[in-house]
């Protein structure tokens, strides 16, 4: 489970109970435009949002009044900051909740109630479908959502609260590094150095690729020994249930000269897209700008993924810095990442991400790591054999 309902923030920022009941306000609204008198939420992350609570197996129903968290007996000690709130607990039996659904929408006369269809398996609407006999079922899509992508202060706060620790913890894990150390080996010294500082976990499973593995997009972090050349490390921590989400590419010694020379083309395609973003302008725009300059370079087939995208309680949320949303407009509050990318199979890859909130007159990057080639120069020393001994 998270914290309590009942936390607060600091100065100068909304209570975190009034930021809560702010969200139930909006998603109730919501309810009038599918007709339905409740919703079932069943995704953890916006049941975190709207109540605080993480634990697992949870449901919330919401009404045009309760909010009511349904669990089983493994959680009924966990749940107790939510009872006698804005929240009521039901304990039902585990694999039978939709009994206990049911029982709680007939004791508030619900008559049709909306499921979250994105998050919906077959047989569970299957199941509800039979416990919930004489009540009509409403397929919502992206009913909750688009709350999540304007920040409130408290969000924003968590986020570079997560950019500050991650940068921190890798940081303190160069230190660490030494030539001949695996992917893997450096991938768990970042995680463990993020988890001592403050950090849930990682945001995701990092990215460590040594040389030619970084031209792999989406690399899976390998046994391959850290050497000469290029390094890409994609990262991030989870605070209080928001990620951050970075990129860097690093100088093991020296980078193969084209490499440096695409490095140079990502960071002023980087700098160009993160100066054009503010509200008012579209995700679709603001790909272009980065997406335009790549590709007069002489690179565009070789960047072959969006811009960024929104950053939250997921790391991959809406809305989306791609050619397709041409009709999504940034507004304050949003937090995207930033993260253009070269990539040459064989040789290596580029790749440069900060995360950014969009403010009232233009974006503020959430972190301040340097970005210049000189900065990105590591000197990692060669592994002693005594190490590698007590290694093996």
């Amino acid at each position: 489970m998270s914290t309590s309902p009942t936390g607060s923030a600091g100065e100068h920022q909304p209570d975190e109970r009034q930021a809560r009941t702010e969200r139930l306000r909006h998603v109730r609204d919501a309810l009038a435009s599918v007709e339905a008198d409740a919703i079932l939420v069943q995704n953890a992350k916006d049941i975190r949002y709207l109540t605080g609570c993480s634990g697992h197996d949870c449901l919330l129903l919401l009404t045009g009044s309760d909010a009511v968290l349904i669990s089983d007996p493994r959680y009924d000690e966990q749940l107790n900051p939510w009872r006698g709130g804005e929240t009521e607990v039901v304990i039902g039996t585990r694999h039978r909740l939709p009994e206990a659904v049911a029982q709680a929408c007939r004791e508030r006369a619900v008559s049709s109630l909306g499921l979250q269809a994105e998050y919906m398996t077959l047989l569970g609407h299957q199941q509800l479908k039979a416990a919930l006999d004489g009540v009509r079922l409403v397929e919502t899509t992206g009913l909750i959502a688009p709350f999540r992508m304007r920040k409130d202060v408290l969000e924003v706060a968590r986020i570079e609260r997560g950019v500050q620790i991650q940068q921190a913890a890798l940081e303190a894990a160069f230190s660490e590094l030494t030539r001949g150390m695996t992917e893997r080996e450096f991938c768990a010294r970042i995680e463990y150095e993020m988890k001592i500082r403050g950090a849930e976990k990682a945001s995701f499973d990092p990215i460590v690729a040594t040389g030619a593995n970084s031209s792999r997009i989406h690399h899976e972090t390998s046994d391959t020994p850290i050497g000469e050349g290029t390094l890409l490390i994609d990262w991030g921590a989870v605070v209080e249930g928001y990620s951050s989400d970075m990129t860097r590419t690093f100088a093991v010694g020296d980078m193969p000269e084209r490499v440096r020379e695409i490095y140079a083309i990502v960071l002023e395609a980087q700098l160009a897209a993160i100066e054009a973003c503010r509200p008012g302008r579209t995700c679709a725009e603001i790909d272009a700008v980065a997406r335009d300059l790549i590709t007069e370079a002489g690179y565009g087939k070789q960047f072959g993924h969006g811009l960024g995208h929104g950053l939250g309680m997921d790391t991959h949320e809406g809305p989306y810095f791609n050619n397709l949303q041409t009709d999504v407009v940034l507004e304050a509050g949003m937090v995207m990442t930033v993260e253009p990318g070269i990539y040459l199979p064989g040789l290596g890859g580029v790749r440069i991400e900060d995360d950014v909130v969009i403010t009232e007159s233009g974006c503020r990057v959430l972190g301040d790591w340097p970005k210049d080639m000189e900065a990105m120069r590591r000197d990692v020393p060669g592994r002693s054999m005594g190490v590698v001994g007590e290694r093996l």
